[in-house]
């Protein structure tokens, strides 16, 4: 066993559990709804990622996942407790609050098919933090914007959200592969990545739209992955420039 990989597993445990409180006690202290910390956290939780590569093993990083799995699964199967109230949003059909465990099971697969490539893993959940996290907040700022889709159809995306979904997803792709550089000292070659990510980022935003009615609730695995094959394909085609 490592102890340094023990001890980073315990430490981004804890930054994820310190992020839920620090959260929560900012919507209990203002009167915000459970939108807030739940957008809060699906924006800042995912950035763990950055300190991949650091672990010796990919045990360890999916190790924390199925903790956090675990964690976030009780406490949204049990209404009326601390982080229930922290993370689900009434206006949302059961499936629907299930988004942040489908969240961390996207990340857990591709920690597990995609170790060795770290440049996948970040570049996708970091698109799926920021962009996602972004897409959804924005439109709420805008007194009319712009809707996608006829009003009969249930979780409608907006054209300001897909535009911040593509943008938001691609720099915090480009941040989250820098500061891993920086932190990690793996070397990323984000200069040839930046092309890669963009058109990854673009095809996200795009199936993030189409992730309506039924299909809405699951965003959070349909939106990793569509990024996960995009680089895939593309490191594929253009080998020289990865």
């Amino acid at each position: 066993m490592d102890l340094f990989s023990i001890i980073l597993v315990i430490t981004v445990i804890l930054y994820v559990v310190l992020l839920i409180m620090i959260s929560e006690y900012i919507r209990s202290r203002k009167g915000l709804s459970s939108y807030f910390t739940r957008r809060i956290i699906h924006l800042l939780a995912g950035d763990s990622i950055v300190v991949l590569p650091l672990f010796k093993h990919v045990v360890y990083p999916v190790v924390i996942t199925i903790i956090l799995a675990l964690m976030v699964f009780i406490g949204l199967s049990r209404p009326g407790n601390p982080f229930s109230k922290t993370m689900v949003v009434t206006e949302y059909d059961k499936l629907h609050v299930y988004g942040p465990l489908y969240y961390i099971l996207a990340i857990m697969i591709l920690v597990i098919l995609f170790y060795n490539h770290p440049e996948i893993v970040i570049a996708s959940t970091m698109i799926m933090a920021w962009g996602d996290g972004f897409a959804s907040l924005v439109p709420k700022y805008i007194s009319n914007p712009h809707m996608i889709f006829n009003s009969g159809v249930r979780y409608r995306k907006s054209i300001e959200g897909t535009l911040s979904m593509i943008i938001m997803g691609f720099l915090g792709a480009i941040v989250g592969l820098f500061l891993s550089n920086i932190l990690t000292g793996y070397s990323f070659n984000i200069v040839g990545l930046i092309p890669i990510v963009l058109i990854a980022s673009i095809v996200s935003g795009i199936v993030e739209m189409l992730s309506v009615g039924p299909l809405a609730s699951f965003d959070n695995l349909t939106v990793p992955m569509a990024s996960t094959v995009t680089i895939l394909l593309l490191e594929h085609m253009l080998p020289s420039i990865t």
